[in-house]
């Protein structure tokens, strides 16, 4: 653009304040513009430019600038700046057309519903001006900031944490409690307290470095009130090491926390004491940090990272950079907007900010009632994630002659694949877990209800035939059979009396067939209760005995306690069990081919054919290794009634050739052919299902 005669005049809203040396050691200045609350890095020929802004044409206002720089900005520095200023809508232009482009710069109003549908999950409050407040309490807490504090509490967070480590197992059972009630709502008031602590130590920290905190107020986080303070004017400040203080102050208040409730836990005896400070302890050490430190959100890692290099508006810039990336390597004439790396961040921010979407989409379809849940998570992925992908669509199809034709013939191709790859059968394969063992390998179940006596036996262990592997005991059939044993005994005296009673006598018969009723039933259960010691039928090897199988234990009836296994001879035959997914089982047919690949030896393959495909689902895997509870791919969960798999899944019996042998039980990977289908499509289909059972349509 030309250089106009006359200057135009800035906008008189703009703030401009020394920023400290810039990352090449020249000094620099921040332009704050209120309208956007943005602030603009500039060099000191651009400040020079400003100043000297008032006066009459462009060539005095460039001959006044060359008075005070040894290296005086040119013609060509003056447009760059003009251009700048007119693209940000910095320059107070009067016409109409401006006013309207500076209105567009301002925050619309919206309606409050809409606002609301936007933001529910993090609302902000304003209540007061907390500036006096500050004023006040700042001083007070001066300690805080004092090298000698924080080398205390840095001493006393190691010595903890070894602490902690040492003893390990008690901090793991302490662990248990959060799962509950009681837990949740230690952990939703311990995060209030904390985020509440955080917001104040930010204010205490700007407070020290003499910026003004105009705004505190209630923040609902995901529904749960706490404390925020404001504290924009953080950019204001020149040196980058001050507002590094301010941005590590809220992290810095809960570290304070974290180090002083791990000693709560440490020193307290056990009781709801003790688990309410193992709560602050695991909330500021896990769940704040590992929100405040994360750089792809706007909070206090994306700020250290900012002015850590001394970057404002990091987010913006990194967006720009990314969004001009894409569009070149998409095949658009775009000029590049910042370096590799600031694009990469933006990118990973995108990805970043997408799968949380996703995720918060999830957790209020699943929180909330279908009526309600619904509508909100479609709004979580349409504004967040569909809307600004359509934005960017419709800002690019104008210019899509601009992309080659070798480029369009790749983008057809693509498509035509992605539409071939969702309608055409591609895989003939269906793969599941599996276990490979003795055919002749014995499950053990326990006969009854009962409490556990004694286990005399590991897992692992050789035993012989007729060794006791548990003893078990049931007060109700112990009961039952006293009471027994006593009509026993009572039919028995009745007998003898009706025989030595000649009035009595012919009532023998009668009495006898009772007596013999009341005999069996004690044998009965006298057998039963025999049978709550369980004995190896033969020699063998102990696996899968659950670790919660101990003496004082009670257990249900039918519960699996264990597997036998051959001793080890050669020769044995062998079988392989795995479990395919409710998607899977119409596609397995018995006699289709399969294949076994044990985990950890690639080399070894096992041949086999599908002898029988379950109709039911399975409430257990046949080999406790093979479920998530033991590190397995099945997902399982622990319930009253012991270890149950989370999900359908149908066990698929493969019979091995005899050629194979193996001395051991081994887990991997079943390939089994069969019928050709589409897995993405299945997976479609079955998210689709997934979500009409969940409606309730």
């Amino acid at each position: 653009m030309p250089l106009p005669a006359t200057l135009p005049p800035l906008r008189e809203d703009i703030e401009v304040f020394e920023a400290g040396a810039s990352p090449a050691g020249t000094r620099s200045w921040r332009l704050y513009d209120p309208v956007r609350n943005r602030f603009f890095q500039i060099g000191e020929a651009e400040f020079q430019m400003l100043a000297h802004w008032d006066h009459a044409s462009s060539a005095s206002m460039l001959e006044a600038v060359a008075l005070v720089m040894p290296m005086a900005p040119d013609a060509d520095s003056l447009e760059a700046l003009l251009q700048f200023l007119h693209a940000h809508q910095l320059l107070a232009r009067r016409d109409r057309a401006a006013t309207a482009a500076l209105g567009q710069l301002a925050p619309k109003s919206v309606h409050w519903s809409t606002w609301l549908l936007h933001n529910y999950l993090f609302v902000r409050i304003p209540l007061a001006n907390p500036d006096r407040f500050y004023t006040w309490l700042a001083p007070k807490l001066g300690f805080l900031f004092q090298p000698l504090f924080w080398s205390v509490i840095a001493l006393a967070g190691l010595v903890g944490a070894a602490q902690v480590l040492m003893q390990s197992t008690r901090f793991a059972t302490t662990f248990s409690y959060a799962f509950s009630l009681e837990g949740a709502v230690l952990i939703a008031l311990s995060l209030a307290l904390l985020k509440s602590c955080h917001e104040i130590g930010h204010g205490i920290a700007a407070k020290r470095q003499g910026l003004r905190v105009t705004r505190t107020g209630v923040a609902l986080l995901v529904l749960w009130p706490v404390l925020y303070t404001d504290v924009n004017d953080i950019w204001k400040l020149g040196d980058w090491r001050a507002r590094l203080q301010v941005s590590v102050a809220g992290i810095a208040t809960e570290l304070v926390f974290a180090v002083v409730a791990t000693w709560g836990w440490l020193l307290l005896p056990e009781g709801p004491l003790q688990s309410a400070m193992f709560i602050i302890a695991g909330t500021a050490w896990i769940l704040s940090l590992a929100i405040n430190l994360n750089p792809f959100m706007r909070f206090d890692g994306y700020y250290l990272l900012s002015d850590a290099l001394d970057y404002p508006n990091l987010q913006e810039a990194s967006f720009d950079a990314a969004r001009s990336l894409m569009r070149r390597k998409l095949g658009f004439a775009q000029a590049a907007g910042g370096s590799a790396a600031l694009a990469w961040f933006g990118l990973a921010t995108w990805a970043y900010r997408a799968l949380l979407f996703l995720g918060i989409a999830w957790f209020v379809l699943v929180s909330f009632p279908p009526l309600l849940g619904v509508p909100l998570a479609l709004v979580e992925i349409g504004w967040f994630i569909v809307r600004p992908v359509v934005g960017e669509v419709m800002q690019l199809w104008p210019r899509r002659s601009e992309i080659s034709g070798k480029g369009r013939l790749v983008y057809a191709a693509t498509a035509i694949a992605l539409v071939l790859s969702l309608a055409l059968p591609w895989s003939a394969r269906v793969h599941a877990p599996a276990y490979l063992s003795s055919a002749s390998r014995q499950a053990l179940f326990v006969p009854a209800s009962s409490q556990v006596q004694a286990v005399p036996v590991r897992n692992g262990q050789h035993v012989d035939a007729g060794q006791v592997l548990l003893e078990m005991r049931s007060p109700e059939l112990a009961s039952r059979f006293i009471l027994t044993q006593a009509r026993v005994r009572e039919a028995q005296a009745r007998l003898d009396k009706a025989a030595s009673n000649s009035t009595t006598f012919d009532q023998s018969d009668v009495l006898q067939q009772t007596l013999a009723e009341r005999m069996v039933e004690r044998d009965n259960i006298a057998a039963e209760m025999a049978r709550l010691t369980i004995r190896s039928p033969a020699s063998a090897i102990v696996r899968d005995l659950p670790s919660h199988v101990v003496p004082g234990r009670w257990l249900r009836g039918n519960d699996r306690i264990g597997t036998l296994l051959p001793d080890g001879k050669a020769g044995q035959a062998l079988q392989i069990v795995g479990y395919i997914g409710e998607t899977d089982l119409q596609r397995v047919r018995a006699g289709a081919t399969a294949r076994f690949f044990p985990d950890g030896d690639p080399s070894m393959v096992f041949h086999g054919t599908v002898r029988a495909v379950a109709v039911a689902p399975s409430l257990q895997a046949g080999e406790r290794a093979l479920m998530s509870l033991s590190g397995g791919p099945l997902p399982a969960l622990e319930t009253a009634a012991g270890e149950r798999l989370h999900g359908a899944f149908y066990a698929i019996d493969v019979t091995v050739g005899p050629e194979f042998a193996s001395t051991r039980s081994l887990t991997g990977t079943l390939t089994i052919n069969a019928a050709s289908h589409n897995p993405l499509a299945d997976r479609i289909r079955a998210f689709f299902a997934a979500a009409n059972k969940y409606l309730g349509f």
